[in-house]
């Protein structure tokens, strides 16, 4: 039975990053990395998606 790989969120946003970069097309970096490109585009959307996070402002309480 095969286990599926996991990543940590620092390897998912180090991959995003430099595919965001622009320097490297997708198919190489998922080679790269060893990812699907399906992959990288999911972790891509999921980091837009959240990205109002990193903004929140915790001494405020919930905005």
């Amino acid at each position: 039975m095969d286990k599926r790989k996991t990543y940590s969120g620092a390897f998912k946003a180090k991959v995003v990053i430099e595919f965001l970069g622009g320097k490297i097309r997708l198919e190489e970096l998922a080679q790269k990395y060893q990812v699907h490109p399906n992959q990288i585009k999911n972790w891509k959307t999921l980091l837009f998606k959240r990205a109002h996070l990193i903004f929140v402002d915790r001494r405020q309480g919930n905005n």
